[in-house]
């Protein structure tokens, strides 16, 4: 069942041209899953993220925060893409069972797809409490819908590169 629903998933992105997506500098949106929260990912250099989760689980009574830092790599297309990343995550827990405040670390891996001003991705992203927490290893998933705040700026082409020439020429002059 999981592999048809990939499966195709696969074949629309292989169909879809006509979205236009732009590549951003800094996105912030939703997450949505075990637990829901927010995310706000930032790009260091090249193919490089830093992302800040905050997650919330009321049922629970627990709330988290992560940063990880991602490598991103295009499958596609840059619009389409794979990253996996590690990073510190920090706990809060509300419960009368004296269950102290986890700390650790958390991986990710995931796809994502950037169309027009959004970013839609998937991701699992198992944590290791080194202290604290109700179990030592967490295992959520979640998608994310981040809208961008920042575009990257494109870097124009010049294609009459002559001129360019001429004018260095002139100044001198």
């Amino acid at each position: 069942m999981i592999k048809n629903i990939i499966f195709i998933l696969l074949i629309g992105l292989f169909c879809i041209n006509s979205l236009s997506a732009q590549r951003y500098r800094t996105a912030a949106g939703l997450r949505l899953g075990s637990p829901f929260g927010l995310t706000v990912q930032q790009v260091l250099w090249g193919q490089n993220t830093l992302e800040g989760i905050l997650t919330f689980n009321p049922k629970a009574n627990e709330s988290s925060l992560t940063l990880l830092f991602e490598n991103h790599r295009k499958i596609l297309s840059k619009r389409f893409n794979y990253y996996v990343g590690v990073g510190p995550h920090i706990g809060w827990i509300e419960d009368q069972e004296g269950f102290d405040n986890p700390y650790g670390v958390s991986f990710i891996g995931g796809i994502e797809f950037a169309m027009k001003n959004t970013v839609l991705s998937w991701d699992y992203k198992p944590a290791v409490n080194l202290s604290g927490g109700r179990n030592t290893i967490y295992h959520q998933t979640g998608i994310s819908l981040r809208f961008i705040l920042i575009k990257k700026k494109k870097k124009k082409i010049n294609w009459k590169f002559w001129q360019k020439r001429d004018k260095k020429k002139k100044k001198k002059r």
